[in-house]
């Protein structure tokens, strides 16, 4: 079978594998982590993998039994996080085995969160964030300063908009089977992932979240509203979207308040992974460019090219801009999101006075659209040419 090669794969080679390190590899399930571990194997049978019965019975009495077979170069360790004591025997075939051979770990969601609590491995590994694909991914992807450089896309945004960034989807190209994968994908968050993560008794009331959390895509976040459709405690809505993050299901973005006037500094936005489940039109769009954004904005903090972050800008006047990129703890872009109005909006170019950020845009529809205003600092763009030029 033939792989595409995903935009992390040289960076994990010539970073975590060249200095000597782990990679370990998290984000959503089915989005290319096993994919990207395979890419850097010159031996496939040096893949081994939990789920395999006999390899998982060698594991528990011995790791380095466990891989004896193996051929020269990267090994690749697939869902060992399922083992309770994993991070001690990692630590140890690690410890006496770094100069022999490099080691790739992926898993699923769990594993972000299980590399976080009591970190025996710190100093051992590096991790990397995999994100579905989007409309500009390529095998080298671009660093913050070539950004926008490439405006062809990889894949056209009406296929991504349409399927989604997942690849088994998206390359499918089949509206009926996304859903279908969709509906799968959800199922098994809900009755494996969570599970494994939380206790969770009222899973009717939990269902409904994630049947309600479409509609709060791209608005204020307000978990005293979803308390009353659900009719359970503040804190346990807080606690069950804290969950649906950790497996990848959604994920949130902070206001940025610093040096704005008026600022709200609580309620966050939140966005979906898979976006099929998000309504068509301006909240789609709005997601999508989100993913795009938190991608790029992983890739480059994962390849040690500066701390990015995602967030949004909104007053207490109810003006906003959809999205601030922050560079190194400052602002740095300022992204918002139209149909097709090409005159920038008041908001977006007071901000980007006032923030002094070094790039501003904003988004329409229409294609072939490249308008630069010089005395504000706008730019108005397809937003298909911006996606692009993106991770």
């Amino acid at each position: 079978m033939n792989l595409i090669s995903r935009y992390l794969t040289e960076s994990i080679r010539t970073d975590a594998l060249a200095l000597g390190k782990m990679a370990f590899l998290s984000g959503p399930r089915q989005t290319g982590k096993t994919t990207i571990g395979r890419l850097l194997l010159a031996h496939p049978e040096n893949e081994f993998t939990w789920d395999d019965e006999d390899f998982r019975k060698r594991w528990i009495r011995s790791p380095a039994q466990a891989i004896a077979a193996r051929e020269g170069g990267p090994i690749l360790l697939d869902e060992i996080h399922k083992d309770p004591r994993w991070k001690q025997k990692l630590k140890g075939l690690y410890d006496t085995s770094r100069q022999a051979f490099p080691i790739v770990v992926t898993g699923s969601a769990r594993l972000d969160i299980f590399r976080r609590g009591g970190d025996s491995l710190l100093g051992r590994y590096l991790p990397y964030h995999v994100h579905p694909f989007t409309v500009g991914e390529t095998a080298g992807p671009p660093s913050p300063e070539e950004i926008f450089t490439r405006t062809t896309p990889t894949f056209p945004l009406a296929d991504v908009l349409r399927l989604g960034g997942f690849p088994e989807p998206l390359l499918g190209g089949s509206e009926a089977r996304a859903r279908r994968w969709s509906r799968l994908r959800r199922e098994r968050l809900i009755a494996q992932d969570v599970r494994d993560l939380r206790n969770i008794q009222n899973l009717r009331a939990l269902d409904l979240l994630v049947d309600l959390l479409p509609s709060r895509v791209g608005s204020l976040l307000s978990i005293n509203s979803l308390r009353q459709d659900l009719g359970v405690a503040h804190d346990t809505v807080t606690g069950w979207l804290d969950t649906l993050a950790a497996v990848y299901l959604c994920f949130r973005i902070k206001p940025w308040s610093r040096k704005i006037s008026r600022a709200i500094r609580a309620e966050p936005k939140l966005y979906l992974f898979d976006l099929t489940q998000v309504p068509e039109g301006g909240p789609r769009m709005e997601n999508l460019v989100a993913l795009h954004l938190l991608k790029a904005c992983d890739f480059w903090t994962d390849t040690a090219q500066g701390e990015f972050a995602l967030h949004f800008l909104r007053n207490r006047d109810g003006q906003e801009v959809d999205f601030l990129v922050a560079r190194d703890g400052a602002p740095w872009m300022l992204v918002e999101v139209k149909s097709n109005d090409s005159r920038p909006a008041p908001a977006l170019e007071r901000w980007a006075a006032d923030l002094k950020t070094h790039l501003n845009y904003q988004l329409v529809t229409r294609p072939g659209v490249k308008t630069s205003y010089p005395d504000t600092g706008v730019t108005v763009l397809s937003t298909e040419a911006f996606l692009a030029g993106l991770v």
